[in-house]
């Protein structure tokens, strides 16, 4: 990850806090989403986790789905390729239960050639994800595995963590579980959170980062504490939800869900990525940003991250055949030095440079970093590295 900011045009002083009571009385009222509940077409069960207590609950709420027991992962695959010429939009609706072999805790991949990368760690306790945003690398990095996976077996995950965290006393851990799934899309069907909250709860150096496009925060209302819990939400204007990200709840509901977290306690994370460039796009994340503002407070973000559409070449054909009426390739890519097609440099920074003034006009105290990006575009944008930066040198103390 890598932080950045936003231009703005100029942020109405009464925009942000006269009217915000109003919205407050409307987003006070319970989540009532459009997502249509996710239910898998069959579940597949791995005979090792046959009978893990978190298999046997799975289940449970879906009684009336076929379930497939004893079977391999690859014997999964094969059963929906046979089926469908769209497999991995299928895989999406097929859910494999089975145990993780190895090690949970791994470094962000942004580690990339030429990249800047802040201090973050990963956990996958999902493969896949409920949502089919046309930009996704996930249908290029799982095009050969594309099955929904769930690992059952958290209990050692947390134990694995809790050896990190005290071998390691003087490090801080930021932790996020989002990098091959939704963090919240499935948390009312397998409720990790309701073990990973209270696990974080306790430590003294690590932060937990629930990622998601969701509003299904309903088990996060329900914890006792909200400490070393961060919820971010990954945001796009409307117009690029209705058109880009299939599936998932609105602007408006992840803002409710935003609002409610962060009064229970929550601080709240903002990632404005990928930033799409299309006509007027100045508009509507200027739109966006106020609309941000409008339900949380500055104090109550702990980070807002920029990143740019970006993509491997084998993605694009894959996009291409499985979202015919996506508007990504309208403008001019080339390619980055991790081997990533961006925007042309110039282009990217007059966009990170506009949100940032746009944020920074809201408040100076925002933390705003970009994601996945050169050196040279942290320094075209800020004029500096984010070591030279004491607000952001916390997120990079490797």
């Amino acid at each position: 990850m890598v932080l950045l900011s936003f231009k703005v045009k100029t942020v109405p002083s009464c925009s942000i806090f006269t009217i915000k009571s109003n919205i407050y009385m409307n987003i006070a009222s319970p989540i009532t989403s459009q997502e249509i509940e996710f239910a898998p077409e069959t579940i597949f069960i791995e005979e090792s986790v046959s009978d893990h207590p978190l298999t046997l609950d799975t289940i449970r709420r879906f009684p009336n789905t076929p379930i497939q027991r004893n079977i391999t992962y690859s014997d999964a695959v094969q059963m929906i390729q046979k089926n469908s010429s769209d497999v991995f939009g299928m895989g999406k609706r097929k859910l494999f239960l089975t145990r993780f072999k190895g090690s949970f805790l791994k470094k962000c991949p942004g580690i990339s050639p030429g990249m800047v990368c802040c201090n973050y760690y990963v956990v996958n306790l999902l493969k896949n994800c409920t949502y089919d945003c046309s930009y996704c690398f996930l249908q290029d990095f799982l095009h050969n595995n594309p099955l929904l996976v769930a690992y059952v077996n958290i209990e050692d995950l947390i134990s694995e963590l809790d050896q990190v965290f005290r071998t390691y006393p003087e490090r801080t851990f930021r932790v996020g579980t989002g990098e091959l799934t939704d963090s919240l899309a499935l948390d009312t069907v397998i409720p990790y959170s309701q073990q990973l909250i209270p696990f974080f709860n306790k430590q003294k150096n690590a932060v937990l980062e629930l990622k998601t496009k969701s509003n299904r925060v309903e088990n996060l209302l329900r914890q006792d504490s909200a400490n070393n819990v961060i919820v971010s939400w990954s945001l796009n204007p409307q117009i690029v939800i209705s058109r880009e990200e299939k599936g998932t709840p609105s602007l408006k509901q992840r803002l409710e869900a935003a609002h409610l977290c962060a009064n229970k306690g929550y601080k709240i994370g903002i990632h404005l990525d990928p930033i799409i460039i299309f006509q007027d796009w100045e508009k509507h994340y200027y739109e966006l940003i106020n609309s941000i503002f409008k339900v949380l407070s500055p104090a109550q973000i702990e980070w807002v991250s920029l990143g740019s559409f970006r993509y491997r070449n084998s993605l694009k054909k894959i996009i291409k055949e499985r979202h015919k009426n996506n508007q990504l390739f309208t403008g001019e890519h080339v390619v980055s030095k991790d081997g990533k097609h961006r925007y042309l440099r110039p282009l990217r920074n007059q966009a990170y440079e506009k949100i940032r003034n746009f944020l920074k006009k809201i408040s100076t105290d925002l933390n705003v970093y970009i994601c996945m990006e050169t050196k040279e575009v942290w320094e075209g944008v800020t004029g500096k590295m984010p070591r030279s930066d004491k607000k952001l040198d916390k997120f990079f103390d490797l």
